[in-house]
């Protein structure tokens, strides 16, 4: 049971997290069909596995057996099925309704979210098989929880590109192949970390596999804040009050975080300060709640 509630537990992390975010970056209106984008999202990834990368997988085996050949191709499936499977979710009537402009990132992060959530059931219904893992704690799983958690703003940075291009009108194939070209290098590193490609040793590539996708996930968190406006920084950073001057400033992505406190400088007055994290407006014209 220890796999189930670890996955409980991520489930509930995810929610909070990416659903204060979407409920931050969408207006009111819009947020009914959001869920429901969610909720649609919810299935799409086992249903990809069991029925297009399932059959895709029996036919390759048949076709070339299972020799390096068939390892390199195996990397592809991930994004040559999921990825279309996402792009379901954008297909139906409420997610129709939602790509504007304005809300390229909350529809991204749904679906993501959705995408994310089933497929965090998936793998726990999968390890739950293994006496092995069946057999361990929920605190055995921590790196579950923390990759998991992980995957899920990935999945909805995927397919940004896709519902960027929905959105705006654009043709839809350069974003397709973006999404899916990010998918195959995030995992692409454990592929070469298990051939040892160029001797540079499993310590390196385990290195290289960890390190990348937050590089990935940076450039992503930075192509969703532009896309909208800001918004997405202010967000998930928040706003601060300069202890000074009393400005109401957007938080800056530098600064020295140190918990329940961060040393940031006031963009009004030009000086650093302890600035607590707690107690402080969402928005900018908004006082300080005590």
């Amino acid at each position: 049971m220890g796999i189930i509630i670890a996955a409980a537990i991520t489930t509930a992390v995810v929610v909070a997290l990416y659903g204060h975010l979407i409920y931050l970056l969408s207006v009111p209106a819009d947020r009914r069909a959001l869920l429901i984008t969610v909720l649609i999202a919810l299935p799409l990834q086992p249903l990809a596995f069991y029925f297009v990368r399932l059959p895709l997988d029996a036919g390759l085996r048949a076709l070339i057996g299972t020799g390096g050949a068939y390892a390199f191709l195996t990397t592809f499936y991930a994004p040559l099925t999921e990825e279309p499977a996402k792009w379901l979710a954008l297909a139906v009537t409420p997610a129709r309704r939602l790509l504007k402009a304005d809300n390229i990132v909350p529809v991204a992060l749904a679906v993501g979210l959705g995408f994310g959530i089933g497929e965090i059931w998936f793998l726990a219904e999968q390890l739950h098989r293994v006496p092995q893992y069946a057999a361990l704690p929920f605190w055995m799983f921590g790196g579950f929880v923390v990759e998991r958690s992980f995957v899920c703003f990935l999945h909805g940075g995927f397919v940004l590109f896709v519902v960027e291009r929905l959105a705006t009108g654009r043709p839809l194939w350069p974003g397709a192949l973006i999404g899916m070209a990010l998918h195959h290098a995030v995992n692409f590193p454990i592929y070469l970390a298990g051939i040892d490609a160029f001797g540079l040793g499993a310590d390196a590539w385990t290195t290289i596999a960890s390190l990348f996708p937050w590089l990935v996930v940076l450039w992503l968190g930075m192509r969703m804040n532009a896309l909208s406006k800001g918004k997405f920084r202010d967000a998930t950073l928040g706003y601060s009050t300069c202890p000074e001057c009393k400005t109401v400033y957007p938080r800056p992505l530098l600064a020295l975080n140190l918990g329940p406190v961060r040393y940031e400088r006031c963009p009004n007055c030009r000086k650093f300060h302890i600035v607590p994290v707690m107690g402080q407006p969402k928005r900018a014209n908004e006082p300080p709640t005590t």
